[in-house]
């Protein structure tokens, strides 16, 4: 089985091919990849026009080795969706990238999440509960649970286990269009297992956030759970594999 890294992004709007090296050691072979470019949280609809060609000449560069998630800020409305509709039905993407730009719960998501039903497309959702510092349209659990029961249809990924793991998952538990990914640098091989616990093996897949961390210590983290086999094939890959052969070419 080939292992598939469901969260990463672009570098100074490039992907590092030392990475695929370091992946033919771990096991992991796809990347599925987006493009949030000097992490501005409300960019301009040319920019975000310009992040979007950028990773789509990595994807050709790579075509073996890279997925796209389309990068959309829904402010933009018909445009944002002219743009997902041309990234993803003329290059090929896979996906919605959805970070700080508005709640994922906004009712401006709900267009780009209609189109993400009609297509299959994975949603990959920024989701982190903070203390201090949080972004004013970061979302959390709460919204990203908010959206998926109004997308019943659409399959979340909500990114980095929520922040705060435990209560991420008791949140999203009853929600079963809502996996987990296993990003983010406060998650360790206890939040892995938990997750694996209380949602399922089907709703957890591996993902890095690279290039901001280490490959190897993710990879680590989920070898570290203790879970079954099965289970690990499951989440390192046999599940986001099922889910990109749904998406609609």
């Amino acid at each position: 089985m080939t292992g598939i890294d469901a969260h990463t992004h672009l570098d100074a709007g490039r992907f590092d091919p030392d990475v695929f090296r370091q992946g033919d050691d771990l096991g992991i072979g796809l990347f599925l990849c987006s493009n949030i470019g000097a992490f501005i949280a409300h960019p301009g609809l040319d920019e975000v026009r310009a992040m979007n060609r950028a990773l789509v000449a990595e994807l050709r560069r790579h075509p073996d080795r890279l997925r796209g998630y389309c990068y959309v800020n829904p402010r933009y409305g018909r445009d944002s969706l002219d743009d997902l509709r041309r990234n993803v039905e003329d290059e090929g993407m896979v996906g919605i990238k959805l970070w700080i730009a508005t709640l994922a719960d906004d009712p401006l998501c709900d267009p780009i999440l209609e189109y993400a039903a009609e297509r299959r497309l994975i949603v990959l959702a920024h989701a982190w509960r903070k203390t201090v510092g949080r972004f004013p349209y970061e979302s959390t659990a709460e919204h990203i649970a908010a959206a998926a029961r109004r997308h019943p249809e659409v399959r979340f990924v909500m990114a980095h286990l929520g922040g705060q793991a435990e209560s991420a998952i008791n949140t999203v538990r009853d929600v079963p269009n809502v996996a987990v990914d296993t990003s983010g640098t406060i998650i360790g091989t206890g939040e892995v297992a938990l997750a694996v616990e209380r949602l399922g093996a089907d709703r957890v897949v591996f993902g890095s956030d690279l290039h901001h961390v280490d490959l190897a210590a993710n990879v680590g983290k989920v070898l570290g759970a203790g879970l079954d086999a099965d289970v690990s094939d499951r989440v390192f890959g046999g599940t986001m594999s099922r889910w990109l052969a749904e998406v609609a070419a």
